[in-house]
């Protein structure tokens, strides 16, 4: 009976799922580089009706699989939000000011995404509609990407900031999520213009906030004890 109890007290121990979570952070970036890599390069914000349906129709099995993958990695992302909550939520001497900016951020970001990836994968599961929608989809979802870096921005500079104060993670993470945020601010514009300039910037910005997801993962796994 006591081993019995022993066992389920060890299945639900809550130290060893807070770091578990950091291990889903890790899970979490690997879908959404995988999702990235299922298409050819995307056409220029500016291309053509008919270049920008030719991708569309050239590209809908890894667009639909991008899909599914990222529906999977939210999933990964909140169980991570959540560990890395308790992480920083007790490093602010007056309570979670820029910890609840940081999650409340990383929400914000995922809701917009997500609504710009169900938009965007609807020519490749409705290619008949192709003629009508995909360059509005296709306007649309663009434009969705970039303002969703505005989100990201503010999620990153928080976390820097708590980098930096509080030294949770190593002062080089802080410095790297200062340059993920600038970049992500920048890519901003990229929202009211068509220029291929800012859409370097939302790539950049996103796979810098993908690196510091990653190493902050490792890192604070690495760093809490094991159950």
């Amino acid at each position: 009976m006591g081993e019995t109890a022993a066992r389920a007290n060890g299945m639900w121990d809550d130290a060893k799922w807070y770091r578990y979570g950091f291990l889903a952070g890790i899970v979490f970036v690997v879908l959404n580089v995988i999702a990235f890599f299922l298409t050819e390069a995307p056409p220029a914000r500016d291309a053509s009706a008919e270049k920008i349906a030719k991708f569309f129709l050239d590209n809908d099995s890894g667009i639909k699989v991008s899909a599914i993958l990222f529906g999977f990695s939210l999933i990964f992302a909140v169980w991570w939000l959540g560990s890395l909550w308790r992480a920083i939520s007790g490093l602010e001497p007056d309570g979670p000011r820029l910890a609840l900016i940081a999650v409340i951020g990383m929400v914000m970001s995922g809701s917009i995404v997500s609504v710009g990836q169900a938009l965007y994968v609807t020519p490749a599961l409705r290619p008949d509609t192709l003629g009508g929608t995909s360059e509005v989809v296709w306007a649309v979802t663009n434009a969705m990407f970039s303002l969703v870096m505005a989100v990201t921005a503010v999620h990153l500079l928080a976390l820097a900031a708590l980098v930096l104060w509080k030294k949770f993670l190593p002062v080089w993470m802080g410095y790297g999520a200062l340059v993920g945020a600038v970049s992500a601010a920048i890519a901003v514009i990229g929202a009211g213009t068509e220029s291929g300039v800012f859409a370097v910037f939302t790539l950049i910005g996103y796979l810098l906030w993908l690196l510091w997801v990653l190493l902050a993962s490792i890192l604070l796994y690495r760093s809490t004890p094991a159950a």
